[in-house]
């Protein structure tokens, strides 16, 4: 991604600033937290969560939304001790592409402080939030996935290049409010309905499907006659 003839480079930054060991070690890799080199695409996806209730005597199940899941960041980086050499902007990469073949740097150094983001910290008791930049991209989360692929040895078994895969969870957290109702509604009990399908719907809690059941006068629950007008009270 670039303008006017600069190329912007993708940045992993550490949102806990008070993690200073890691920020550092983030920071001495890729100067002020740039990648080495930009991805060559990464992969935002999201999945939501649907219940199953299997009805006997129905040719399909009844499916029931349950929640909405947390979305993702896929991406690969590129490391490279061998050639990378001055476009690294990394002053050791830029010796160590110069050396000869047994001087060569390790890769490890450079992609080990990837691997540690996912190491818990001793003040959060858990790994550290990130964050990936590049252009007007922006996502916030946990890396809770990476694996290393090393793809070029030196002459004495040294890695000197390698692929590290990364996969980010958001940690936006759902803050729409939802309206209760305020006035009572009036439903109608169709075959497999159950009381906290209804709850679900209105009150967007199953567990609320006691203030149904006693609206109703309902003893049991589970015996809910197709065709019945259920009141649906306001909470």
């Amino acid at each position: 991604m670039s303008y006017a003839g600069v190329i912007k480079k993708a940045a992993i930054e550490i949102a806990d600033k008070g993690n200073g060991q890691l920020v550092a070690l983030i920071k001495s890799i890729f100067g002020s937290g740039s990648a080495m080199f930009n991805p060559t695409e990464f992969t935002k996806s999201r999945e939501v969560a649907y219940a199953e209730h299997r009805i006997p005597g129905l040719g399909r199940p009844i499916s029931q939304f349950v929640s909405g899941g947390a979305a993702t960041l896929q991406f690969s980086l590129l490391f490279d001790t061998y050639s990378a050499g001055i476009p690294s902007h990394n002053a050791k990469v830029a010796l160590s592409s110069t050396a000869p073949d047994p001087g060569k740097l390790s890769v490890r150094q450079l992609s080990e402080p990837i691997v540690k983001l996912m190491e818990v910290s001793a003040d959060l008791h858990a790994p550290p939030i990130i964050s990936f930049k590049w252009g007007v991209t922006k996502f916030d989360g946990f890396m809770i996935q990476c694996s290393e692929k090393f793809t070029l040895f030196n002459s004495i078994g040294t890695p000197v290049r390698s692929v590290v895969d990364i996969v980010i969870k958001s940690n936006e957290v759902d803050d729409m409010k939802r309206n209760s109702p305020d006035r009572t509604k009036d439903r109608v009990v169709t075959e497999g309905d159950r009381l906290y399908n209804f709850a679900y719907n209105e009150y967007d809690s199953c567990s609320d499907w006691r203030y149904i059941a006693e609206a109703n006068s309902i003893d049991n629950p589970r015996l809910l006659r197709s065709g019945t007008h259920l009141m649906i009270p306001p909470i």
